[in-house]
């Protein structure tokens, strides 16, 4: 079955790195509102000169090219595809969305700090803590249906933290946290809101056709080890 593509009103170009959290929030948006833009992969490690010189000489991603105007930082880029396809991207109630974005905003600051110590500050043995996080993070959730608010899709503040939701379930599966972790979470039926949540993200279209898995792991492996 062909899908077609929305056509946005001016053409879209999305530079990014497939290893990059932040970058995925534009891209994954994209996809799941099944916008026709072009995908151009930048290597952070190897960034291109035309990138420096022409794109963003902070050399940083994403930027979205919108017609022929650049836009930078991915909490922007990200509620600009919003803005252009709100019925795809927004919470139709006003107070819902507000509410999302308030889980969205505690996620980050309850849960996320979780993912990047344990990946990027080497501390690893205070990951087992997490549940303490995610205790104080519930309350924010609600009873997602399968999404917040009722939606049978992520709408924008999901979409905001999604990229990390993949990233902290690609670690607690991965050889470097007990896997007693990841029991806890998904058989306590105190974290079976959040990680049935979790699971509908990952499994959502924007996410699963831009995480690159086995290409995550390997950036993961990298860092830990580094």
């Amino acid at each position: 079955m062909t899908v077609t593509l929305r056509v946005p009103p001016k053409p879209i170009t999305l530079y990014s790195y497939i290893n990059c959290p932040w970058a995925a929030r534009t891209w994954i948006a994209l996809v799941q509102a099944n916008v026709e833009f072009e995908y151009v992969e930048i290597d952070l490690r190897n960034k291109p000169e035309w990138f420096l010189r022409e794109i963003n000489p902070d050399g940083k991603v994403p930027v979205l090219k919108y017609g022929d105007d650049l836009i930078v930082e991915s909490a922007v880029t990200t509620e600009l595809i919003a803005d252009l396809f709100p019925k795809e991207l927004y919470l139709a109630d006003p107070f819902a969305k507000a509410q999302s974005k308030l889980m969205s905003d505690r996620f980050m600051e309850l849960v996320f700090p979780f993912y990047r110590n344990a990946v990027f500050n080497s501390k690893l043995e205070e990951f087992s803590n997490v549940f303490t996080a995610i205790d104080k993070f519930l309350p924010y959730l609600h009873t997602p249906k399968p999404f917040f608010g009722g939606s049978d899709h992520p709408t924008l503040s999901e979409i905001m933290i999604a990229p990390f939701i993949s990233r902290l379930y690609l670690l607690l599966e991965s050889e470097y946290v007990s896997k007693e972790i990841y029991a806890k979470l998904s058989s306590d039926v105190k974290y079976k809101v959040f990680h049935d949540w979790a699971l509908a993200i990952l499994a959502s279209p924007g996410v699963a056709n831009t995480f690159d898995k086995a290409s995550n792991a390997k950036g993961l492996a990298y860092y830990i080890k580094k």
